[in-house]
């Protein structure tokens, strides 16, 4: 097994056959919630027939033929950024609406 050292892992005689997503997250050089993401876009199926919250490994193999795939990484690139760019115009959006819908109380008398 292989420490969350990225250099350690990288390092090793023999990558193994599948990793988690922060192995996954360092072969194709991704944050971990990136490859959440890119999970739940389809961009990567993770291995085997896994259920809900259930911990997700991914193939190596097929990893690293996604990190080869200039196509691929281009693609994946693009929807991280979309990603990240609807979830934060979706968190500025409610803040601002936040502060606006927030009327002053009035104070209670004691």
């Amino acid at each position: 097994m292989y420490d969350n050292n990225p250099i350690t892992f990288l390092n090793l005689n023999r990558l193994p056959a599948r990793v988690d997503y922060q192995g996954a997250g360092v072969l194709l050089h991704f944050e971990p919630v990136a490859i959440k993401a890119l999970v739940e876009m389809g961009l990567l199926k993770p291995a085997g027939n896994l259920r809900g919250s259930e911990h997700k490994y991914f193939c190596t193999k097929t990893i690293l033929k996604h990190a080869d795939d200039e196509k691929w990484v281009n693609e994946a690139t693009r929807a991280v950024s979309k990603h990240w760019s609807v979830k934060n115009a979706r968190r500025k959006s409610r803040r601002i609406t936040g502060t606006l819908d927030q009327s002053p109380r009035p104070l209670e008398s004691q």
